[in-house]
């Protein structure tokens, strides 16, 4: 005689009565993954080391770059300061977004809200902790080490070099294409060497600006949240 099929959910409930433990020990239940760091403990590592050395060279540096200072640096510096610019950024984004929207590219779409949502981040990180350092810009009397706290000195960080490195970070985070990388990263780098150039912060305000910037970008990306688009417009959706 043969006995009636049984079917695995009933298999399963009839183990779970005669041994639970068992039954128990088979059903693994994965963790949740977590997102991955935005930044390693060997990279943070030789990021505070670069800010040191930074810090220490700041004025040497600022009269080495001072010394070579021309006019074809000078010109190259207007071009690297626009892409770092948010009068100019800002628009660009958003024609960037209303073509994604218009197109129906979800891909051109996502870079934009994600240009936008890591500049606002950044923004508001430099915004915040230029109140509170203080740090006296080159142009002033020249000391590195001038900081004044809450007193409306703002050199450090770059916010410049910051929103730069956020858009070129949004954007590289979605290709796969090594030389756009590049080019991204090279645009940021040269908005940061124009502010070194046109003596408006110290090497290590644009060291962290750039830091700020990547971070808050990447920092979007491998959580998956930002801006989105919806009934009630533009909104912010962050996964901790």
């Amino acid at each position: 005689m043969r006995l009636p099929a049984v079917s695995p959910v009933v298999a399963l409930v009839l183990q779970l009565v005669v041994s639970p433990a068992g039954a128990l020990a088979q059903v693994e239940i994965a963790p949740p993954k977590s997102p991955p760091p935005v930044l390693s403990g060997k990279t943070a590592a030789v990021a505070g080391f670069i800010l040191a050395a930074t810090l220490m060279a700041d004025q040497g540096l600022r009269s080495q770059i001072q010394e070579y200072r021309g006019k074809t640096s000078n010109a190259v510096a207007r071009v690297g300061t626009g892409f770092g610019e948010p009068r100019y950024v800002l628009p660009v984004i958003g024609a960037g977004l209303l073509v994604g929207q218009l197109t129906g590219h979800r891909t051109v779409t996502r870079v934009a809200l994600r240009a936008g949502g890591a500049v606002a981040i950044a923004g508001g990180i430099t915004t915040a902790v230029k109140f509170a350092i203080g740090r006296s810009r080159p142009r002033g009397d020249g000391d590195a080490d001038l900081f004044r706290p809450l007193s409306g000195w703002n050199s450090f960080p770059s916010g410049h070099t910051a929103v730069a490195f956020a858009v070129a970070t949004a954007i590289a985070e979605e290709t796969r294409d090594p030389w756009s990388d590049a080019a991204l990263y090279g645009a940021a780098t040269l908005t940061a060497l124009a502010r070194l150039n046109d003596d408006r912060h110290w090497t290590s305000d644009v060291f962290v600006g750039a830091l700020v910037g990547h971070l808050s970008a990447r920092w979007l990306s491998r959580r998956g949240g930002g801006p989105m688009i919806g009934p009630a417009g533009v909104t912010m959706s962050l996964e901790f």
